[in-house]
């Protein structure tokens, strides 16, 4: 709206004066050209690695990301601890009161108890589990028919118990702690992939300003252009070698560069509003009040050179794209699913083997002494088998876990070849790029070289004012195209990195 008001003020200034003024529509023209109105002294040069490391710091959701992916790997380190040994420990004392049951004790029989226990139990990786029980008892009674009067009992038991099928070996035994490593793995890919598309974000956001500024450097070269021939014009027609109808025609082109002109600072500003909201997620305010100023260019010469076939940049999409490894990842999930579930599906077998050593002694120390040199030792092994009747549940869980691993699978297809499609086209869309860079540049050649011919032929009285605006739009329009084809191009070389999952230069191996 502000752009149509200049061009109608400027336009109308001149159709109610009589005799066009050539400082008219100088004054507007200058205050455009002096440059973008956001522009001061309080500016930033920002080189592209620049803003890629300042978001890198300041991004809120990439902080997120490292914090998840922090708190998944105290998990599975702590899992491991389901293997730890665990110590237990308990002591009883009781005194109990029973009347005689013959003669030949005591009326009234009194009894006290003190029992002393420690445990040691070691969960095994393999399913199975360790434990060494030491107890020992006192007793004091005045029973008849007791051992003694103080008597003592010490025992040892070493035990180990291993599954055979249902819930037994490693693989089994361990998929919780592997599930949390996979969790960490994966909360650490979602953090490369978060990465990632945050750097993809800054270098199209920051090449988009670049454009804008480009274009707007085209615009004012335009208007100065337009000024230039309007003066001319001007200088023609007072000298009576002209007519007033080609002022008006230079004119006219003057006030739709100045439209043109505010349209491209309007744009200007919009793309390093963009560039700083992606630049400051900490609320920070400072930097909207600056201007920034990209000081990394767009290349002089463009080049396909290194692009190569699109197999080979797919081989390097398969092993470093996020979305494919997350996806891998999904899948192995789902593996660790199915085995357990198909391992719940057997029949519980189940061997215990124990040993133990008994002393008992009125002395305390005796009975101990007894017990840990073996002196009354003993052992048994077991067996034990259960299955629960139809199994319903694993039999059920276990189909379910195989159709996810299918699905699973299915996905991970589908994803791969949406890759496969991904890099072909950013492949295709690069070398497309750099013909296209190559051909703007000889259409911009050839433009000016018209434009400058037409300029010649009209000073020569061989073709009109109207035909040099013609070949000046051309010219101009030109010089964009050229401009935009080499930002489309340094977007299509981002592209395709980011394709491959290696824009930030580093190929992560998992």
């Amino acid at each position: 709206m502000q752009a149509i008001l200049c061009s109608s003020l400027i336009v109308g200034t001149l159709i109610s004066a009589q005799d066009p003024e050539p400082g008219a529509p100088h004054q507007q023209a200058e205050l455009l050209l002096a440059g973008p109105r956001s522009t001061g002294a309080d500016s930033m040069d920002l080189t592209l690695a620049a803003a890629v490391d300042l978001a890198l710091r300041s991004n809120l959701g990439l902080r997120k990301a490292v914090l998840e992916e922090q708190a998944a790997r105290h998990d599975h380190l702590g899992s491991w601890g389901a293997f730890a040994w665990d110590l237990t420990g308990w002591a009883s004392y009781g005194e109990n009161q029973s009347p005689g049951s013959n003669s030949f004790e005591a009326s009234v029989i009194d009894s006290t108890t003190a029992i002393a226990n420690m445990s040691l139990l070691r969960p095994l990786a393999s399913g199975g589990s360790f434990s060494l029980n030491f107890n020992t008892m006192n007793q004091i009674t005045n029973s008849a028919f007791a051992v003694g009067s103080d008597f003592n009992r010490s025992n040892l038991g070493v035990t180990f118990v291993q599954p055979l099928r249902r819930g037994a070996w490693e693989e089994y035994a361990t998929a919780t702690q592997r599930e949390r490593r996979l969790d960490w793995v994966t909360s650490g890919e979602t953090r490369r992939g978060e990465r990632h598309a945050l750097i993809e974000s800054v270098h199209n956001a920051y090449w988009d300003l670049v454009a804008a500024r480009e274009q707007w450097q085209v615009a004012a070269s335009s208007l100065r252009l337009g000024l230039e021939l309007l003066a001319k014009r001007n200088r023609e027609w007072q000298a009576g070698v002209g007519t007033e109808v080609e002022v008006l025609q230079a004119e006219a082109e003057t006030a739709t560069s100045v439209e043109a002109l505010l349209l491209a600072e309007n744009d200007l500003e919009s793309r390093a509003d963009e560039l700083k909201l992606i630049l400051l997620d900490e609320g920070d305010h400072i930097l909207w009040d600056r201007t920034l100023l990209p000081t990394t260019g767009l290349p002089q010469t463009v080049s396909a050179e290194g692009v190569g076939d699109w197999a080979d940049a797919f081989v390097t999409a398969l092993d470093q794209r996020s979305d494919l490894r997350l996806q891998r990842m999904a899948v192995e999930r789902v593996g660790i699913t199915l085995v357990r579930a198909r391992s719940e599906q057997l029949s519980g077998v189940d061997l215990e083997l124990q040993a133990n050593s008994d002393g008992q002694s009125e002395s305390a120390s005796d009975a101990v002494e007894d017990t840990l040199g073996w002196e009354f030792p003993g052992w048994s092994a077991k067996l034990t088998w259960n299955m629960p009747i139809g199994n319903v549940s694993a039999t059920r869980a276990a189909l379910a876990a195989e159709t996810r691993l299918r699905i699973a699978n299915l996905e991970y297809d589908r994803l791969e070849m949406a890759a496969l499609a991904e890099v072909r086209g950013a492949v295709r869309d690069l070398l497309y790029r750099t013909e296209a860079v190559r051909a703007a540049v000889s259409s911009l050649a050839l433009a000016q070289r018209q434009f400058e011919a037409e300029q010649l032929r009209y000073d020569e009285g061989l073709s009109t004012n109207y035909q040099v605006l013609e070949f000046q739009r051309d010219f101009v329009q030109a010089r964009r195209n050229e401009r935009q084809a080499r930002v489309e191009y340094v977007k299509a070389r981002t592209r395709l990195l980011a394709a491959q999952g290696v824009l930030d230069g580093r190929t992560d191996t998992q």
